[in-house]
């Protein structure tokens, strides 16, 4: 992966959830992949944010961005936040930014 380069993400839903948005988070620089993943390791702002005001996504979706400046490895969390609950939808994706 290349810093600036865009990049597309797609979720396959099986089950419909009133969403308030899809957030997407890096790690900061310098952390450290041989321990446990924190919330400290991760940037407090999403580099990515897709809103949807209580409305379900569609049955397959696609987020499209631009990543930020990194090297070397990084950990992006994809977090769904459902709307109508206090529940959230976590995915992880090992990046390599060379």
């Amino acid at each position: 992966m290349t810093a600036g380069q865009s990049f597309a993400i797609s979720w396959q839903f099986t089950a419909a959830h009133a969403t308030t948005s899809f957030r997407y988070f890096l790690t900061k620089d310098g952390w450290d992949a041989t321990r446990p993943l924190t919330r400290d390791a991760l940037e407090l702002t999403p580099f990515l944010q897709q809103n949807y005001n209580g409305r379900p996504p569609s049955g397959q979706t696609t987020h499209t961005g631009t990543l930020p400046q990194r090297h070397g490895r990084h950990l992006m969390l994809a977090v769904w936040d459902i709307a109508d609950t206090g529940n959230a939808f976590y995915q992880c994706s090992d990046l390599d930014f060379g």
